[in-house]
């Protein structure tokens, strides 16, 4: 009788790192990559909303990961990125130190999130990857932002003339991602390919630099 061998399922990630550490989103949640560009301050917004960010003729608020975390270290450099995710059926901002890589991992390597784990973002955490000797913090969207917070953010984008962004066009599928680094037409944020601009491709393909 011939052995079947059946195959792990597998669960591909956007990794990036916040001071030091090294995170985690569901590939699926991500809409596009930018190089940090500027955005404009709204009034009554919470001290970790940076703005707003004109993506295609659409408001999107933009939060710095940094400061949610409660990282010393927010200053920008060259390896700054946006993350464009999806939050309650809204575009969302990150800003992030890196972008690192797309990764696939195997779904048995993600683990729960130790109850112990106090310290940087332990709030945030739904699970831990453990592969390869790297432990990569996966992050729990729907915890980013409490009913308080969503709640002034909405405020503060409708005090600047935002609201829903159905103005943003080409939502970015995994293998958009994935395929980030190659040539493209799009504006991300510097004009260097609108689907992940400075984002490396998937592992084994890893941009360097």
């Amino acid at each position: 009788m011939r052995n079947v061998r059946q195959s792990v399922p597998q669960v591909q990630l956007v990794t990036f790192r916040v001071g030091g550490e090294e995170f985690g989103l569901d590939v699926f949640a991500v809409h596009e990559i930018l190089r940090h560009t500027e955005v404009t301050a709204v009034p009554k917004a919470p001290p970790f909303v940076e703005g707003v960010l004109d993506v295609r003729g659409a408001l999107v608020p933009v939060v710095d990961l940094r400061k949610r975390f409660e990282v010393a270290d927010t200053s920008l450099g060259d390896e700054t990125r946006i993350v464009l995710v999806e939050f309650q059926g809204e575009r969302l901002g990150l800003i992030v130190d890196s972008v690192t890589e797309v990764l696939r991992v195997p779904e048995t390597a993600i683990l729960p999130a130790p109850k112990y784990v106090k310290g940087l973002a332990a709030e945030f955490i739904r699970g831990i990857v453990r592969l390869e000797g790297r432990l990569i913090v996966l992050v729990d969207m729907d915890r980013i932002l409490s009913s308080d917070e969503r709640i002034a953010l909405l405020e503060a984008d409708m005090a600047s003339g935002g609201g829903a962004d159905e103005g943003v066009q080409a939502q970015v599928p995994a293998g958009a991602v994935a395929d980030a680094g190659s040539e493209g037409g799009g504006d991300g944020g510097d004009g260097e390919g609108g689907a992940a601009a400075g984002a490396p491709k998937a592992k084994g393909r890893t941009a360097k630099g």
